[in-house]
């Protein structure tokens, strides 16, 4: 049985090896995307120890089903953007390494601490990869942030421990259900904070609009995509699993998650940049997710988790390629920009009708499941809240499809003297993979059946009482 250890030193060492040999650091960075990308096909499920120490005085590696699920997404999707992208890679392949290790370990942990490490060793990847855009001062802010989110993090860790006697995540779940919910709150508090900057809740997200606004091709689809989806993979392995909340820390958290959703559809509605309305997009995203994760609703926030990552894939990596080959992100400077590019504008409609929830694609299937587990908690002012948010993001969504495929003024006859003169290009590996994710999402909503039993599975395994919702759906049905 192949160890999924391997998942974290096959890229460190090929990262080793791409510092002493430079020019072969692309192909190195490819090689270990493969690699990894085929291993996770191959690993079998189960703890797996390190030093040969038992829990919960030892290392130890989970790979259950939900670990799976998301190796196999976070790998196939950095695997993708790194083939789409490795025009813009440069001095960033040893780095990107680093990264696939940290992004490997954070879902494979069973361990606070161990994850308090992998989330530096990712994090420092992410500040690096920032820089990118030369916009240094975004980078020094999401560097302050996120020490200081990390800083508070561990400090929740030491309460823990102090406590608890043990940071395994198992162990932590068993003692922690029959503990005093007063002696949780506080170092709750501290590691939703902690978390809350990299999954860019209110009010801890203040470097997601420089990062997010100014990025590329590559770093714009990795953190939307890679980076966002692991974490909150984790933040739903934690709140889902291993840490309970009282009643009152609860409500007022799920309060904050609703509030990140909102906040983050009006702001994109107010903006006319298409990374921006994308990056205020992904903050609404995130605090709905965050929201199901907390409210016990596991399958539905796995569900959405999915269909945001991929959808936020191909809208980030059209939205950096028309940056950087026209200058610019406005709306309006690149109204009817599809009419020259069309097999990347349907790929970008179909991603963005899919965040919306449309029928026919993957997000109408997640959006009737989510909607279904929050009214089966006899929860009746949180649908409200995310058909509101639903009804802004489509607002905005559709206002943006309309603009890039028909230029002119609204509510006018739509002219081709009015199209963007910019020298918009697409290459064929962006199209290709913009493609390639844009008809998962059109398959995963005309026959949802094909993931229904393994999203099922993840959903269980996190918390039994959570009901799945799948229904064999085709759109409008």
């Amino acid at each position: 049985m192949i160890n999924p250890v391997l998942l974290i030193a096959i890229p460190l060492l090929l990262a080793f090896v791409s510092i002493l040999y430079k020019g072969y650091r692309n192909n190195l960075l490819v090689f270990g995307a493969l690699v990894n990308a085929g291993l996770v096909l191959t690993l079998g499920k189960g703890e797996y120890l390190i030093g040969g120490f038992k829990p919960p005085f030892g290392i130890n590696l989970v790979l259950d089903d939900y670990a799976f699920l998301g190796l196999l997404v976070i790998n196939g999707l950095f695997l993708l953007i790194t083939l789409m992208s490795l025009d813009k890679i440069g001095e960033n392949a040893t780095v990107l390494l680093v990264a696939l290790a940290g992004l490997n370990g954070l879902l494979l942990t069973g361990d606070l601490f161990n994850l308090f490490v992998f989330l530096e060793i990712t994090a420092i990847t992410a500040y690096i990869l920032s820089a990118s855009s030369r916009q240094y001062q975004h980078s020094f802010n999401y560097l302050v942030l996120g020490t200081l989110g990390s800083g508070l993090y561990l400090f929740g860790l030491i309460l823990l421990y102090a406590v608890f006697g043990s940071l395994n995540m198992a162990d932590l779940s068993l003692k922690m259900a029959t503990a005093d919910t007063s002696q949780l709150v506080i170092p709750s508090l501290l590691i939703f904070i902690g978390l809350g900057v990299e999954v860019k809740i209110l009010p801890f997200n203040g470097w997601v609009r420089g990062v997010y606004g100014n990025s590329d091709s590559l770093v714009g689809p990795l953190f939307s995509a890679v980076y966002a989806g692991a974490m909150l993979l984790v933040f739903g392995r934690i709140f889902a699993q291993v840490i309970p909340l009282g009643a009152y820390l609860k409500t007022l958290l799920l309060l904050l998650g609703a509030l990140t959703l909102i906040a983050g559809e009006l702001a994109a509605l107010s903006k006319t940049r298409i990374r921006e309305i994308l990056l205020y997009s992904s903050i609404g995203q995130s605090g709905l997710i965050v929201t199901l994760f907390l409210s016990g609703l596991v399958f539905p926030a796995v569900m959405q988790l999915f269909n945001n990552i991929l959808s936020k894939a191909v809208l980030f990596t059209v939205a950096g390629q028309m940056a950087d080959t026209t200058g610019t992100d406005d709306a309006e400077a690149l109204q009817g920009a599809f009419a020259r590019h069309k097999l990347a504008g349907v790929a970008f409609t179909i991603a963005g009708l899919s965040l919306i929830g449309m029928p026919l694609f993957y997000g109408f299937v997640s959006k009737i499941n989510l909607l279904f587990g929050v009214f089966s908690l006899d929860n009746y002012w949180l649908p409200g809240v995310i058909l509101l948010g639903t009804v802004i993001e489509g607002t905005y969504l559709i206002r943006l499809l309309v603009k890039l495929w028909m230029p002119g003024e609204e509510g006018l006859v739509s002219h081709e003297s009015h199209a963007t003169k910019a020298p918009l290009e697409i290459q064929r590996a962006r199209v290709m993979g913009i493609v390639v994710l844009s008809a998962v999402l059109l398959v995963g909503g005309l026959m949802p059946g094909m993931i229904q039993n393994n999203l099922s599975e993840s959903g269980r395994l996190l918390d039994e009482t959570t009901p799945v919702y799948l229904f064999d759906l085709k759109g409008g049905q």
